[in-house]
């Protein structure tokens, strides 16, 4: 083992032993080295800098006029440098102050600063490379995104179990997550929280988000290690009376040496700018130490996968948060919100009709993009291409039985349009 990396372990053994035994081999392995970036870190203040891989003149970086004409509001700094891998250092600190803006419960104490991935699909890769080994657990809900199997059964073993997060009638329900925490004996477990639930679009009330704790705290009493990774990707599109802080939030103020709660969020859904790729990864722990480890640990990850993130992409985030931009931005991105709360309402009206009610039955939904429904009678990959070639409606396909429609990108005069030629779509392959 690395030198840097045994250092780090020991300071993990004096400052959260817990932690270090929650890290896969790989994240034991992992340090951030002291090559290139370190030794240009070092070189910043010299005459003649000949350390890093970037061309310059005596006005500083060359660059295209052509390319940096299209950022007519940032500095040639801002877009053609590289970024450090851990991201553009004011970006850090002005997301670290959007998280706590947004979830009141939370200290700067308890939260590390925000380290910038490119997008939520690499922060789950870098927490996958950090935490799961071959054969590690990861317990999430059936009603799920289907990259994660990808990540964390695919490129790294991990066993992934599910529990419905609906009942019966199709209603949101803690029953099967709080079952499975009570029926689980290994000393190690990654969950996944995705709230706005992505297919379903549901975010739990605040009840609702104390039973999920109390479930984790009663798990973790029993001495199992908890790394609760919370996919936050649709944070902030809540249109009913919801938890609308982070689930991080209420995780991090328990208090248990078991628990580890991580955070991944970002601009791709939050701020409409999905080709940005910027995300951020927080993790919920006091200990300065700890802190700076686990820093460490990930800026390895990403330097030795992508090395860094995109500068123009992360200099955009940072410059609409920046204070005398953010009041404007804000404004922009809450006529989206409400965009998107009025195609909910519609769909709401609409898929609860009564006529329905022999076609299909509705998962509970109140935020995000999307929602789904349990299709009766027919098999939801036939309606599909049915719906596709009859009817020019595009759709996803869940399962056997469960079809996802996102009325984020159905204008709201359309929606009444697109659930009567499913019902339709229902009834030509019944026939």
């Amino acid at each position: 083992m690395n030198p840097l990396a045994l250092d780090l372990n020991e300071q993990l053994t004096q400052s959260n032993p817990v932690i270090l035994d929650m890290l896969s081999d790989l994240g034991k392995h992992m340090f951030y080295p002291k090559g290139i970036l370190s030794q240009s870190a070092e070189a910043k203040s010299t005459k003649y800098n000949a350390t890093i891989g970037m061309a310059t003149d005596d006005s500083g970086k060359l660059y295209s006029q052509t390319i940096f004409d299209l950022y007519q509001h940032l500095d040639p700094e801002e877009i053609f440098p590289y970024a450090p891998p851990q991201g553009i250092e004011e970006l850090r600190g002005l997301w670290e102050e959007k998280i706590l803006q947004e979830n009141t419960d939370l200290t700067q104490k308890q939260i590390s600063r925000p380290i910038v991935t490119n997008a939520l699909t690499h922060g789950l890769s870098l927490l996958a490379d950090l935490f799961v080994n071959s054969g590690d657990t990861v317990l999430l809900p059936k009603q799920n995104w289907g990259n994660y199997k990808l990540i964390f059964n695919t490129r790294h073993g991990a066993e992934l179990q599910t529990y419905s997060i609906f009942d019966e009638d199709n209603h949101y329900t803690t029953d099967g997550f709080v079952s499975a925490l009570e029926n689980y004996n290994n000393d190690k477990v990654i969950l996944l929280l995705n709230y706005p639930n992505n297919p379903t679009g549901y975010t739990p009330t605040a009840s609702e988000v104390e039973e999920i704790s109390k479930a984790i705290k009663n798990l973790a009493d029993r001495g199992t290690k908890v790394i609760a990774i919370i996919d936050d990707a649709y944070f902030g599109l809540f249109y009913e009376d919801v938890y609308t802080q982070s689930i991080f939030s209420a995780l991090t103020q328990i208090e248990s040496p078991n628990i580890l709660p991580v955070r991944l969020d970002g601009a791709t859904k939050e701020f409409f700018a999905w080709g940005l790729r910027v995300g951020f990864i927080t993790f919920g722990i006091k200990d300065e130490m700890t802190k700076a480890v686990l820093e460490a640990k990930v800026k390895g990850l990403i330097r030795s996968n992508i090395s860094s993130g995109p500068m123009p992409s992360q200099s955009a985030v940072k410059y609409v948060l920046q204070p005398e931009h953010r009041e404007q931005f804000e404004k922009d991105i809450q006529k989206h919100i409400d965009t998107l709360k009025e195609r909910y309402e519609v769909t709401k009206s609409v898929v609860y009709d009564e006529k329905y009610k022999d076609d299909w039955k509705t998962y509970d939904f109140n935020s995000g993009y999307f929602m789904a429904i349990q299709v009766n009678g027919v098999n939801a990959e036939t309606l599909r291409k049915h719906l596709i070639e009859k009817y020019s409606i595009g759709t996803i396909a869940l399962n056997d039985t469960d079809i996802r429609v996102a009325f984020s990108c159905i204008e709201k005069d359309d929606i009444p349009h697109v659930f009567d030629s499913i019902a339709k779509g229902i009834e030509d392959l019944k026939a």
